[in-house]
């Protein structure tokens, strides 16, 4: 008449005591797995691994029973990326459940794949009957949640820190992780966050990541698969059976171009692309490095796909045409070509300057003393956790620039030494050429990280002396520096106070396109100089950063990015020096103000006659009646005045 609860408890006691059966998710998906007609697909129906042998590797890793605990795939689109998650998905709802999670790059395409799992369990009966019927009062199946027995399925993005740190799950899956965010909410790196969310499953963890990769440097599948053992695919030449991966150089045209050849590169002979079922069903993985034990990484390109998918030829079109562009002076087509087609990182010689070419071409001057040329000084500082680093940059005509002095000072920057030191190096004079002192016009102290009120103090008590705070904004097409300041002091009664520290906004994009795209000159306007007694390691991180072109929401975005374990000071600290060349207007000077500045260190010998000046008009002898009982005043002296446009709209 009534459930017996402690015969259900037990029930479901001893169930969590038996172990994972013994799965292999290739051979699940094999009986199991269906591709639903209605998903769009080109081959619907029973899936069979026999179609892209490549995959059943990767799906045996994925397993509960093997012992990695990651698996990163580096592959092309449309091979085998969002497929085997389905499958794995599949079989760890059936046989193995416990919470999983998958994420996106973005919103919309956490809901495409929300789609695809609902479509995929309404095909496969053993996961209908155990993921909750959607209903419209029924929260347990929703487009970002699957309720199922034993578990749950999280779709949600990984470009907030709250979805990475809601629940726990013992498998992760992150689709396009190139694509996703690189710092989530100032919390740290999304890859690191979502493989927190596995940290109480231990080795019983299992985490797939696959991406189509991105830049050199700044690619994270790259790097996720430079931690695995690196596993290419070994295919046998018909003709003579060497094995072999398959390398995009070995194609060639057919005489009539209709039609594309793979040439062996142990025997020379001609593979034609019928005979790549036959390569791929006898095709192996073989492990190419050693890895950090945990992760097994593999590469796959396009060239793999089975025929009648994209063909040998279509892949030589496409390069062709990208070829074509690329001598026009657009990189994106082969840049997409290499990422999504090889499924290799993009290196764009022609836009990257290395550390070493600028280093080779260093001068025969010593730092901290002042070229020729050198007519402005300004100064930029970095603030880190533990010193702050110094750059001073010397400014000719047309922006050409030199690199004076580089320091770092070690400190704690909470503690009021490490800036009364900085304040003794900005006070510093330096010798011109003529012989005249020349001192620091201008100079910019970055606010951002912990340290921030320190730098607005620091900058509050020497307004006077053009020392700025400042904070970078990452955004193409702003200024390089803002045209007005903005207050962050402000009174009990809310309101800003007037004579409180301001915080100068700086365009760092468009910094740094001025910047690096001036890298080839190396005399004349934007040329800039490097002393001798510059390490090598200044050059690699000024050069550390390139562009990354993506795509968000269907629209082109480029980004300035760096590889995760590359610093980047120097190219910040550039960027800070720029704007404050800007703050002086130094960008605006014609041709008559820098003759004005070069009259002014303008080098005379001991002998030289004075430069002629003007003669004044004699002044009138005061009226002694006139001025009886009273004294005579002195001559007004004039201030001097800074030549800035920033500084006479205050």
């Amino acid at each position: 008449m009534y459930a017996d609860g402690f015969a259900a408890y037990q029930e479901g006691f001893t169930a969590g005591l038996m172990p994972d059966p013994a799965l292999w998710v290739d051979e699940w998906a094999d009986e199991h797995q269906r591709i639903p007609s209605d998903s769009g697909a080109a081959e619907p129906g029973k899936f069979q691994t026999d179609r892209t042998p490549y995959a059943r590797e990767v799906m045996r890793c994925l397993s509960p029973d093997h012992p990695c605990r990651r698996v990163v795939v580096m592959g092309a689109s449309q091979m085998l990326k969002t497929q085997t998650f389905l499958n794995w998905m599949g079989s760890l709802i059936h046989m193995a459940p416990s919470n999983i999670l998958a994420l996106e790059p973005t919103l919309n395409l956490a809901k495409r794949l929300s789609g695809r799992i609902g479509k995929n369990i309404d095909a496969v009966p053993v996961l209908r009957e155990r993921v909750a019927a959607p209903r419209s009062r029924d929260s347990r199946n929703t487009i970002d949640t699957k309720e199922f027995a034993g578990g749950t399925l999280m779709i949600t993005t990984a470009g907030s820190a709250a979805n990475l740190a809601e629940v726990s799950a013992r498998y992760v899956y992150g689709d396009e992780v190139d694509r996703w965010e690189r710092n989530v909410g100032e919390e740290g790196d999304p890859i690191e966050l979502a493989e927190t969310r596995t940290t109480t499953f231990g080795r019983n963890a299992k985490i797939y990541y696959s991406s189509s990769p991105t830049i050199e440097g700044a690619s994270r599948v790259a790097d996720l698969h430079k931690e695995g053992d690196q596993r290419c695919y070994f295919v046998p030449c018909p003709h003579c059976g060497e094995h072999q991966t398959l390398k995009f150089e070995q194609l060639r045209w057919s005489t009539d171009r209709k039609s594309a050849t793979y040439v062996c590169t142990e025997c020379g002979s001609h593979i034609e692309e019928h005979h790549k079922t036959q390569m791929l069903g006898a095709g192996e993985w073989r492990a190419t490095a050693t890895g950090d034990g945990e992760t097994v990484s593999f590469h796959i390109s396009a060239l793999y796909m089975p025929h009648g998918w994209l063909s040998w030829g279509s892949l030589l079109k496409q390069y062709d045409k990208a070829v074509e562009a690329l001598q026009k002076g657009d990189a994106e087509p082969m840049q997409v070509f290499y990422n999504t087609r090889l499924a290799q990182v993009w290196d764009n010689a022609q836009e990257r300057t290395r550390g070493s070419e600028l280093m080779a071409r260093a001068e025969d001057y010593a730092l901290r003393t002042i070229p020729l040329g050198v007519l402005r000084l300004t100064a930029a500082v970095d603030t880190q956790a533990n010193r702050l680093e110094l750059l001073i940059k010397g400014w000719g005509e047309g922006l050409e620039n030199w690199v004076i002095d580089h320091q770092v000072i070690m400190g704690d920057p909470a503690e009021q030494a490490t800036w009364d030191a900085l304040d003794e190096k900005l006070k510093d004079e330096f010798i011109h050429p003529s012989g005249r002192r020349i001192s620091i016009a201008a100079a910019a102290v970055d606010s951002g990280g912990n340290h921030t009120q320190e730098v607005y103090q620091f900058c509050r008590q020497r307004r006077w002396r053009h020392i700025l705070a400042i904070k970078g904004a990452s955004k193409p097409g702003k200024p390089v520096i803002a045209q007005r300041a903005s207050k962050v002091d402000v009174t009990w009664r809310g309101t800003t106070e007037k004579g409180g520290c301001e915080l100068w906004m700086i365009g760092t994009d468009t910094a740094k396109d001025w910047i690096y795209n001036r890298f080839k000159f190396a005399d004349g306007a934007g040329a800039q100089h490097f002393s001798k007694d510059l390490p090598e390691e200044f050059y690699n991180q000024l050069t550390a950063e390139r562009k990354l072109v993506r795509y968000v929401k269907g629209r082109k975005v480029t980004e300035w990015v760096k590889a995760k374990a590359e610093r980047n000071e120097v190219t910040d600290l550039s960027v800070y020096n720029l704007a404050m060349a800007h703050y002086l207007g130094l960008h605006r000077y014609q041709l008559a103000d820098w003759e004005k500045l070069k009259l002014r260190y303008a080098q005379t010998g001991l002998f030289d006659a004075p430069p002629p000046t003007t003669p004044a008009a004699p002044a009138p002898r005061p009226d002694p009646a006139q001025h009886a009982g009273s004294s005579v005043s002195k001559p007004t002296q004039v201030r001097r005045r800074v030549q800035s446009g920033y500084l006479k709209r205050r």
